[in-house]
């Protein structure tokens, strides 16, 4: 299983620091731990320094991204040692359970998922930090006051990009009787028929009809999801840079010693101006995030 985020994968980045010589996945049942004894794909060799990563938890007690060693049973089975030592001598570590989900295992001295996936992650988190934004979608939850009136402002930023239901003062609103943009929601004028099955919905939206959202503190709750439906490329790129300057920082020049200046239109300044919290220390991925950057970060929801 390869490392992942929400911009980026482990296939976007070419320059991984000596890759693995091998990575194969293999469920729980592939554990014993009766025998302290794993079933694998292929025939390593003692002393091979290996790595598990999981999409649950790794069989107990080993740790995700630890370097271990194989001991070689035969060509489908292995046990693990916590040093080459304990290996050649035939120490195995005893195995407590089984652990969850779909196991990995990379075997070989270079980085593996865990350690490709953690440098995946604090570029993303570098990324939200300066920009004080996101860029995929992201379910929501808010509780927001009644104001009256047939449409609801949310204040949620970015967009928002569905809504799924709406309670009011716990009671669920027929999704018939709404609809939303990327700001809000409010009543659909058009949604009702003429059919005599809705009548009695007919009658009800008329009487709510400029007051969907009656007044309170709170009593309105809206469920949905908001932010970007797809990464901008100059995000995604930012994060390429980032990503492989951190496997090889001769890649990308950072922002030098002496002043500079730049001008873009009427625009113009220096290295001087420049908030370093607000930078990645790397120029290039620097000026793609700049048309991103949020002067105030966005409203949180439950």
């Amino acid at each position: 299983m390869a490392a992942s985020g929400n911009y980026i994968v482990e296939s976007d980045i070419d320059n991984w620091d000596d890759a693995v010589s091998s990575t194969e996945t293999f469920a729980t049942t592939a554990v014993n731990i009766t025998t302290d004894r794993i079933t694998v794909a292929n025939d390593i060799d003692t002393a091979s320094l290996i790595r598990f990563s999981s999409t649950g938890v790794v069989p107990a007690p080993l740790v995700a991204g630890t370097a271990y060693y194989a001991i070689n049973i035969d060509a489908t089975t292995i046990e693990v040692a916590t040093s080459a030592v304990n290996a050649a001598a035939g120490t195995a570590v005893d195995i407590t359970d089984v652990g969850s989900g779909t196991h990995t295992l990379d075997t070989g001295e270079g980085s593996g998922t865990t350690d490709r996936q953690e440098i995946i992650n604090r570029v993303e988190q570098t990324i939200e930090l300066i920009t004080k934004d996101y860029f995929y979608s992201k379910a929501f939850v808010i509780y927001i006051d009644g104001n009256s009136n047939d449409r609801l402002f949310l204040g949620l930023i970015p967009d928002v990009l569905t809504v799924t239901e709406i309670l009011l003062s716990g009671v669920e609103l027929p999704d018939s009787w709404w609809t939303y943009d990327v700001n809000s929601v409010y009543l659909d004028p058009e949604s009702s028929t003429g059919d005599e099955d809705d009548l009695p919905e007919l009658y009800l939206r008329l009487s709510y009809k400029h007051r969907l959202f009656p007044e309170g503190m709170s009593n309105i709750k809206v469920t949905g999801t908001y932010g970007w439906s797809s990464t901008p490329p100059a995000i995604k790129q930012a994060a390429i840079i980032l990503a492989s300057s951190e496997n090889d920082s001769t890649l990308y020049p950072g922002y030098s010693s002496t002043l500079k200046s730049e001008k873009i239109g009427d625009y113009a300044y220096t290295l001087a101006d420049i908030d370093m919290k607000s930078s990645t220390g790397i120029e290039s991925a620097d000026k793609l995030l700049r048309n991103y950057i949020r002067k105030k970060p966005m409203l949180s929801t439950v």
